[in-house]
């Protein structure tokens, strides 16, 4: 009996939250890849909509995506080098070899 009002009580809360949910939905998806990528991830994104993240094209590649302006963000000497955010002054932060960073 108790599992049973449980599940009727669950029911219930999600039968609530449904309306708002759909309407995240219902919102604009927009996708892009990078330059004969295989695989595109973005990881952050600011106020400015400047986004970073990865990609793959054979190499591991970090971008910058800025109005449009797809820029690779490779730095000599540090291959695998994965940008994860950007704030809003445009300074980035990753990882690269077990270690963090920030880019200016």
């Amino acid at each position: 009996m108790r599992y049973r009002n449980c599940f009727f009580a669950g029911m219930f809360i999600v039968g609530l939250l449904t309306p708002a949910a759909s309407s995240v939905f219902a919102s604009t998806i927009a996708t892009f890849d990078g330059p004969a990528a295989r695989f595109t991830v973005a990881t952050g994104i600011n106020d400015r909509g400047q986004i970073v993240g990865t990609s793959e094209d054979g190499f591991l590649h970090s971008f910058l995506l800025d109005r449009g302006t797809f820029t690779a963000i490779d730095v000599p000497g540090f291959p695998s080098l994965q940008v994860i955010g950007i704030n809003n002054r445009g300074q980035t932060v990753g990882t690269w070899g077990g270690h963090g960073f920030v880019l200016d």
